[in-house]
């Protein structure tokens, strides 16, 4: 690899200071960073603070990353919290109780927030992300499939499963079919950016394990119609055997819907009869840092007990349903915090933020004109997370804009904003996307508003440059 040349370079280079004394280990660090193989000696820990603190120079700043959905920022006292529990593994329950106590409490918070009746036994577990928390979900749906045809003396062994899905799903979905040995049946988005309900329905069979509804998809943010493939699953359900479920993927949304008030009253969660499980993601809107993911299911007998394994050689015996193990207990000691410090009030008055946010920018786009020629068309749709999802104009293309050009100009500025396609059947659309999220605010809505119109400016400049170099020719050497 080059860079690996490169660095190598560098490492001999440096190597003549090897056994250089620093200056108190934080002006000068004589000691090149091990590559390849661990240092032949050790160096003091200012030293070592040094060296690898300044390998986060050449990486972006976090705050100006519109590209990721996950928490940027946090509230020193959630760090500081975050910090003390530092040492605490989650998977050690039976002795830290407390932190167990106040994940059931996470679990029963949200179950009540997605209107788990009285009738229902909800349950669930803190998982490293949402990716585990669907690969959980999907999995027992995939054993309560089999065990139900081994109940009916039907086969199973040589009946390959099915999931349902859009074609606007995380990639866990698709790494889910794939490595669990289940069918991924793909449903090309309408174009109102969202799973086409009538194409469902006429792929329902007795080999679906279940259907996957997206509340908040990453591509450009809209919600599924998840009341509208309730319906359809209800109406197949009356006539068959094998109840089809619903998981709805609300890894984005989840901490939306219940506090936005144009969205409080759209139906998608256990108010629904088919929606059985639910996955969150806590470090998106949950407002935790990476690394915490909620499984809500509607009822715990709809967990096959099979999938729950006991483990006695931890000071005792406690029952495990992840696919991950040791993990990092502040995660959802931070959950806990937010939970009880926003409250309701708290995250709808963040949430409101967020989309008033979306409101200006997606106007200032959308009245953006560059020497008379309007440049941006909004493309997410109603309902949906709050982003700013653009595509450039037929005319603004012809001035000679490209989405991957502007993409790359805007990280001059600093901003890391992705430009890619839209999900089957709409993929020759390239579209540009701009997550907003706690951190965000109205000064930086304008600066991102300002560099774009600045980079837009910039490329049309690199090309009449780079025209007038063409048509001047050889006269000009």
């Amino acid at each position: 690899m080059l860079v690996k040349s490169i660095y190598k370079k560098r490492s001999e280079k440096s190597s003549h200071s090897q056994n250089s004394t620093s200056c108190n280990g934080n002006i000068f660090t004589p000691s090149a960073p091990p590559l390849d193989t661990i240092n032949d000696r050790r160096i003091n820990a200012s030293e070592a603070y040094e060296i690898v603190n300044s390998e986060s120079n050449f990486d972006s700043n976090p705050q100006l990353n519109m590209a990721t959905f996950v928490t940027t920022w946090m509230e020193p006292t959630a760090i500081r919290l975050m910090k003390e529990s530092l040492d605490i593994n989650y998977i050690d329950k039976l002795i830290y109780p407390q932190t167990i106590e106040l994940e059931k409490r996470c679990v029963s918070i949200l179950a009540n927030l997605y209107n788990a009746s009285e009738e229902d036994n909800p349950t669930g577990t803190s998982t490293v992300g949402s990716t585990e928390a669907s690969l959980l979900a999907g999995m027992n749906y995939k054993f309560l499939w089999k065990k139900h045809r081994e109940k009916y003396g039907k086969e199973s062994d040589t009946v390959k499963p099915e999931i349902i899905f859009g074609s606007n799903v995380q990639v866990c979905w698709k790494k889910f079919a794939k490595y669990f040995e289940v069918k991924p049946i793909i449903i090309p988005i309408g174009s109102d950016n969202k799973i086409d309900v009538n194409e469902v329905a006429k792929k329902l069979s007795d080999k679906t394990i279940c259907v996957v509804g997206i509340l908040g998809n990453t591509f450009s943010g809209e919600f599924d119609d998840i009341k509208a493939l309730n319906k359809v699953i209800d109406k197949y359900n009356k006539n068959h055997q094998w109840k089809i479920s619903i998981h709805v993927d609300a890894a984005c949304g989840g901490f939306i819907a219940p506090f936005y008030n144009m969205y409080k009253d759209i139906s998608w969660d256990f108010r629904l009869k088919w929606v059985k499980s639910i996955n969150i993601s806590g470090h998106k809107y949950g407002l935790v840092y990476a690394g915490i993911g909620w499984a809500i299911w509607r009822n715990r007998h709809e967990i096959d007990d099979e999938l729950i394994f006991q483990i006695d050689y931890l000071g005792g015996v406690q029952d495990d349903f992840s696919l991950n193990f040791t993990k990092n207990a502040n995660n959802v000691i931070a959950q806990y915090y937010n939970l009880t410090r926003q409250g309701q009030e708290g995250y709808e008055e963040i949430i409101n933020y967020m989309y008033d946010i979306q409101h200006r920018l997606t106007k200032k786009f959308n009245s953006l004109k560059i020497f008379g020629t309007k440049i941006f068309k909004i493309e997410n749709k109603f309902p949906g997370i709050p982003v700013v999802i653009l595509s450039l104009t037929k005319e603004a293309e012809e001035m000679g804009i490209e989405p991957g050009k502007l993409a790359q100009k805007i990280k001059e500025y600093g901003w890391s904003i992705p430009a890619y396609p839209l999900p089957t059947p709409f993929e020759n659309k390239i579209i540009l996307r701009m997550v907003l999220k706690v951190g965000f605010n109205y000064g930086m809505a304008d600066k991102l508003f300002e560099d774009m119109e600045s980079s837009i400016f910039s490329l049309i400049n690199d090309q009449s440059d780079s025209t007038a170099a063409l048509s001047c020719g050889s006269t000009c050497v």
